[in-house]
């Protein structure tokens, strides 16, 4: 699919209501929600895809659009081209940043809004969950983080395994059950390090920023999604669920920040229930 003058790939599962699932990262891709997700295609038209400079999509991409308003207008281009009047959208970590975000520019085009395990709404609230998570991170793990970085293991000719290594190390530190990371399936292709340059541009959207005001722009009924070991729960979830017109709380139990891996039975009864309510 061109979107923005840029192949963006994309996946559908399933069938009834389109959700549009908006993955984390920045430079992920939408392969750590399989096979988790699945489950849902049930009941609903899954659409995934792999956001600009991700994944399988291109990166050919305006430098002077590599900002929030353009992944934003990319989520618009992807639901007028599926022809999709209304959407239900799921945005996890960074995703549910840009859920927000699309969420307040295009109101009328969101049925339901699920952020899960979402980005906090503030630059200040973000780096102390950001701190909270480094806090978190294993000694021997915190070791040998150290040891890719210093030996420049990142700097040979193929750092793919050292990068993703790097990744699953700092996200094991938010698990609640660490042995679950065997099952977060991370796709790092060859050329992470110049796509990760590219996300580089986002650097002053990033910096400071503060959402919460706006969030009273958003009619859609909006589920605030976490796991009970997360540290958003304690430092931002009740100020983002009391900050929207229309908001809820679901705390998932025994879980962290990827709780469709570690609960999955708990997470997708809370977004069924919250879907067909």
């Amino acid at each position: 699919m061109i979107v923005s003058g840029s192949d963006v790939y994309y996946k559908t599962m399933g069938s009834g209501d389109p959700l549009l699932v908006i993955h984390g990262g920045p430079v992920l891709d939408h392969s750590y929600f399989l096979p988790h997700l699945e489950e849902l295609a049930k009941d609903y038209r899954l659409i995934f895809y792999d956001q600009r400079a991700c994944g399988k999509s291109s990166l050919s991409i305006d430098s002077a659009t590599m900002n929030l308003n353009g992944f934003v207008d990319d989520i618009e281009q992807i639901r007028t081209k599926l022809g999709h009047e209304k959407l239900h959208i799921m945005g996890h970590s960074w995703g549910g940043l840009l859920a927000m975000k699309y969420a307040m520019a295009y109101p009328d085009k969101v049925d339901r809004l699920i952020l899960a395990n979402s980005m906090a709404p503030s630059s200040a609230d973000w780096q102390k969950e950001n701190l909270a998570a480094a806090n978190n991170i294993d000694p021997k793990d915190k070791r040998r983080l150290d040891n890719i970085v210093s030996t420049g293991l990142l700097r040979t000719p193929n750092p793919v395994p050292y990068i993703k290594e790097m990744m699953l190390l700092s996200f094991k530190a938010q698990f609640f059950d660490k042995l679950k990371i065997d099952q977060l399936n991370l796709n790092i292709p060859e050329d992470f390090q110049k796509r990760s340059a590219v996300f580089g541009l986002l650097g002053p959207d990033l910096a400071q920023y503060n959402l919460y005001a706006d969030l009273k722009k958003i009619k859609a009924p909006a589920l605030v999604m976490y796991g009970d070991a997360e540290a958003a729960i304690n430092l931002h979830a009740r100020k983002m669920v009391d900050s929207l017109n229309n908001g809820r709380l679901k705390v998932i139990p025994t879980s962290g920040h990827f709780p469709f891996i570690e609960n999955p039975i708990a997470f997708n009864r809370a977004v069924r229930d919250f879907l067909d309510d």
